[in-house]
Order: structure tokens, then C-alpha cells, then sequence
């Protein structure tokens, strides 16, 4: 078992600071490609079976096909309709709703378009159509069989409900305009819709649509803030019990600096959840982005979320890995943290960017999705992470009892020899204390000449070396660089100023670069901008800028370049 060091966290995350996060490896296991590549698709489990339907193929062209994995290969199905980057919701009934996707090739337009699989038969029943189309929505299904769906792109945003048979009913139209958003129930019949991106991919405010009510004003989105993902089913996460009326999920959230965490909604109240430690945003070897929805496996009690390298976007052609992030949130009761785990993979010649399904098993999925990017080529690769029960690797037939009982043996072993040696450091430190007391260590004074100094060394390396430029700079880089210990720094940044942290420190000038570049190049485009700043994603970067200036990079660039084209 491998430790990875803690990443800087804000002084609100609650966690033990002194406590690490393991790192385990897992196997991966190639299984059978897709008949065929595929982006933009729906992926569930169902009937003991994976199954992907619709999406779009090589040229960006939807596919009204689906396919379902038995017997060691894909079997094809024809579907009715194209559904590219439409929504799924796997019913009570055993049946699962396809709806909405692009009208066109290219991902252009929305459609109105809905329908039935059966996993019994692996038929698709093409039954009506939506009051309003989309593409980018998602759906929720409520106690009563009734479907709420939400969200657009590039078309007007509205809630609307299946009765579970064959009609829809237009509710209302959203406040704000949204894509793929989360939808969460929050009593019996009724949920809350909210999210983070607009139909064009904008910024939005942190309010939340009910189905019944009016908007709400999240207060717990004044500090964190939903991850964006994208295609996911929202009931995927849910550690709930209906019968007890208790309605419960769990998102991925992050702050102003990118510190991803778990917050817990429910019956509509936001909080974080406590865990053993932060959620580690670099592993041994890179940074770590978060992206997807948290997966639960609900008989584990774990919940799962996908990770992948840092550089992934910058540099998507890079062998690079995933990491699952493990949440044991059914260990988080009468006040006890929940442990987490980060499994991590060898290195992987290709990185999908989707959100997995879990099996029976408690192994995670991931069919088809993005290579390098691009969704003129999608991939047809399918990987089974074996998360939930993982391969024994026994060398040379010894018996797993006997590797139990090595274990503990260690176990027995270390522990004794701690116990030994911390009676022996007593009673060398109570001989010490007796002869020669130690004073007392003095605090550190923000006006102290030793941290003053080490200020400015940190400064003139960053601004003459530019090292904030490296998306995957690390505090144990830069203490390197400056020859010192970690330590020393984290000081020094929380003694000059209070509740700061070496995040901060190097985000403030990869924000100040970020605005001298659009202030003397206009013409360049954001995502060049974030990239060349130091930003290691976008979603950062706009959340930094925003926090900062009251602006969004745009509106920024609008107030102080007004002849920009």
C-alpha cells in the first residue's frame, strides 16, 4: 500500500490533516470492443447486462444502434431513434426511457424524440415525444413512476414530467437555462433541479429550480460549488431509503481554489461530508482532475468517483492513468468520518473522459467515450476496474490464509515495535525534561525577518522563473526550487497571511498573468488563455477569476479591451 501526500486545503475542510489517504493499484480488464466506436451514448447495467445505446461514431454522425455485452461480445440492436447526447433513466419497471439527443450530425439541434428499451427482449418501442426538445437534459424518476426532465443546449431550457406510460406534461420554464443538471428528489413527489453550466456552456448563478415551489437560493453554493459533469443519471448516486422517506445523494463539490470534496443533499439540505481525509487532488506521480458524478454501489455502501491525470486535457496524447476515488460513506455514522480510498491504474495508452456504471460485482465500467478529445473520434474501447472484487494475485499457489496470517504477523510485529520505541522515547524525553527543560516554541510573528525573507525569495523565483506557468507545479517543486523544506513554506504563506494557502498563492499569479495576456492579446481565445496562465482546467480558472474580479473572463475582457473584436 502506497501514501501520497496531502494536498493545501482551505481551513473549512473537514478533515484530518495528519491523515493520508492510501493508495492501492487495481487491475484493469480489457474486455471486447465495441462493434462499434461510439461518443455521446448512454451507458447502464440492467438485467445483468452492459448495454450502450445511441450516441454518435466516426465523423461526429449519430448512430441509431445499441449494443448489449453477453457471453463474452457485443450484440447489436437497432434502435428507433438517434439519441446523441440525449438522456436515459433505467425505470422501476425494468424498463429503461431514452429520450432527446441532436438532430443533426455535427451535434447540431435538439430533438423531440423518445423511447422504450427492454432488456428481457433487447427491443426498442419508439412511443412519442417530448413537450419541448432537448439535447443535454436529464431525468429523474420519482416514487410515483413519474419521470422530471430538465435541461437544454442551445435551446430554450423548461421542466417537464413522463407519467411513466406514454404522455408528457410542460411544467414550467427554468429560471436559468441549464445543461446536463442535476436533478434530486427531495420528498416523495417532488425534486430540485440546479447545476453549474448554461445551454451555451456558460457560467451560471448558484440557484436551484423545485418542482413544485419557487427558485431557492443554495447557501451552502455560497462556499462550494457542484462539479460540472455531463452525462450522468442522477439516481446513480443516491444512498437514500425511500420507505423511510429519506431522500439522499451524494455530488462531487469544489471551492474557489479547485479542492474537490463530497457533499451530502438530503431531503433538499446541503453539507459536506465528513471524511477521514481530504480528497487527494494529487497522487505520487501527477495532479488529479475530477469530472464525473459520483457512482454508488449501494450494497457496498461505497460510492465511487472517476479521476484522471492532470494533464489529460492539455496534453491528451500522454500515457496517462484513472483513479477511482473510493467513499465508504456507510461508515460515516454518529459523527464518524467516512474513509476513503484512492485506487489508482497502471498507465493507459488511452484516457476516456465518461462516467462509468457499477455491476453486480461492484466493478466499475467504461465503454466508448472521447480519444484525444475530439468527438470525430470516439473510442470503442471497454475497460472493467476491478474496484469491487478485485483479482487475487497468489504467486506460486501460496494459500491466501497463509498471506492473512503474514499480514497480521507484520501487523504484530510493527505495532510492537512502535509501542517499544514510543516507551523509550518517555523516558528519554521525561530524563531530558528533568535535566534541562525545553522552552517553549515560540509562534511565528507575520513580521518575523526569516519569513519576510523567505517571501521574497518565493516571489522573485515565481515572477523571474514564471513557475506558475506549470499546471502541475507542486509545493515539494517549489520548495526544491527554492532548496528549503515544504513546511517551511506552508508557514511562512499562513504566517504573512492568515487562512492562505500556497494554492492561492501561486492561482494569484497565474490570475494576474492570465489578465495581462487578455489585456495585450485580445484576440486569443479563453481556453488559450487558462492553458498558457497555468490553469490546470477551465472550470478553475473562470471560479478563481470570477472570485477575484466580480467578472467572468469574458465580462472582463468586455470592461478593459472594449475594441477587442
Amino acid at each position: 500500500m502506497l501514501l501520497t501526500m496531502l494536498p493545501l486545503l482551505p481551513a473549512a475542510a473537514q478533515a484530518d490533516k495528519k491523515t493520508l489517504c492510501p493508495e492501492i493499484k487495481i487491475e484493469v480488464e480489457r474486455l471486447p470492443d465495441l462493434t462499434i466506436p461510439r461518443a455521446g451514448h448512454e451507458l447502464f447495467y440492467i438485467n445483468g447486462e452492459f448495454v450502450v445505446a445511441g450516441g454518435h461514431t466516426d465523423g461526429f454522425v449519430p448512430t441509431p444502434t445499441a449494443e448489449y455485452y453477453k457471453d463474452g461480445k457485443w450484440h447489436q440492436m437497432p434502435m428507433v431513434y438517434n439519441h446523441d447526447f440525449g438522456f436515459s433513466v433505467v425505470l422501476k419497471s425494468g424498463k429503461v426511457l431514452l429520450g432527446g439527443g441532436c438532430e443533426q450530425p455535427l451535434g447540431i439541434g435538439q430533438t423531440f424524440l423518445a423511447e422504450l428499451y427492454d432488456p428481457v427482449n433487447h427491443t426498442f418501442n419508439g412511443f412519442g415525444c417530448m413537450e419541448q426538445k432537448r439535447t443535454g437534459a436529464a431525468g429523474l424518476e420519482l416514487d410515483s413512476g413519474k419521470v422530471v426532465i430538465s435541461g437544454n443546449w442551445y435551446h430554450n431550457d423548461g421542466v417537464e414530467v413522463y407519467n411513466g406510460q406514454k404522455h408528457f406534461t410542460y411544467i414550467k420554464d427554468a429560471t436559468i437555462g441549464r445543461t446536463h443538471p442535476y436533478i434530486l428528489r427531495t420528498a416523495k413527489d417532488d425534486a430540485i433541479i440546479f447545476g453549474t453550466e448554461g445551454i451555451k456552456g456558460d457560467t451560471i448563478q448558484w440557484t436551484a429550480d423545485r418542482l413544485k415551489g419557487d427558485t431557492l437560493h443554495i447557501p451552502f453554493f455560497d462556499k462550494w460549488h457542484p462539479v460540472n459533469v455531463s452525462h450522468h443519471r442522477n439516481a446513480e448516486s443516491f444512498i437514500g431509503d425511500e420507505e423511510k422517506g429519506l431522500y439522499a445523494y451524494l455530488i462531487p463539490v469544489t471551492d474557489s481554489i479547485g479542492q474537490v470534496a463530497v457533499a451530502k443533499v438530503e431531503n433538499g439540505e446541503f453539507s459536506l461530508l465528513p471524511t477521514i481525509c481530504p480528497v487527494p487532488m494529487q497522487s505520487q506521480w501527477e495532479s488529479i482532475i475530477y469530472s464525473m458524478p459520483v457512482i454508488v454501489d449501494q450494497k457496498a455502501g461505497r460510492g465511487y468517483m472517476i479521476g484522471i491525470s492532470g494533464d489529460f486535457r492539455s496534453d491528451p496524447e500522454k500515457t496517462n492513468r484513472y483513479y477511482v476515488l473510493c467513499i465508504d460513506y456507510a461508515q460515516a455514522k454518529d459523527g464518524q468520518p467516512a474513509p476513503l480510498t484512492l485506487y489508482y491504474t497502471d498507465p493507459m495508452l488511452t484516457i476516456c473522459d465518461t462516467p462509468p456504471v457499477v455491476d453486480d460485482n461492484g466493478n466499475l465500467l467504461i465503454a466508448g467515450g472521447l480519444l484525444h478529445h475530439s468527438n470525430f473520434t470516439p473510442s470503442a474501447e471497454v475497460l472493467l476496474l476491478h474496484v469491487g472484487q478485485q483479482p487475487a494475485k497468489v504467486a506460486g499457489g501460496t494459500s491466501p490464509w497463509m498471506i492473512l496470517l503474514l499480514v497480521l504477523a507484520i501487523v504484530a510485529i510493527t505495532l510492537a515495535t512502535w509501542l517499544w520505541c514510543r516507551k523509550k522515547h518517555t523516558q528519554e524525553t521525561v530524563i531530558t525534561e528533568e535535566k534541562d527543560p525545553a522552552p517553549t516554541e515560540k509562534k511565528a510573528d507575520p513580521s518575523d525577518e526569516a519569513n519576510l525573507e523567505l517571501m521574497r525569495r518565493m516571489r522573485e523565483l515565481m515572477e523571474t522563473r514564471k513557475l506558475f506557468q506549470n499546471s502541475n507545479l507542486k509545493l515539494n517543486d517549489f520548495a526544491t526550487a527554492l532548496n528549503t523544506n515544504r513546511n517551511y513554506i506552508s508557514k511562512c504563506i499562513s504566517n504573512v497571511k492568515p487562512n492562505y494557502t500556497f494554492a492561492q498563492f501561486v492561482n494569484e499569479y497565474r490570475l494576474e498573468y492570465a489578465k495581462q495576456l487578455i489585456l495585450n492579446n485580445p484576440e486569443k481565445k479563453i481556453n488559450e488563455i487558462f492553458l498558457e496562465s497555468g490553469f490546470s482546467n477551465e472550470q478553475t480558472f473562470y471560479r478563481t477569476f470570477k472570485i477575484s474580479t466580480g467578472k467572468t473572463p469574458k465580462e472582463w475582457k468586455e470592461a478593459n479591451c472594449p475594441n477587442a473584436v
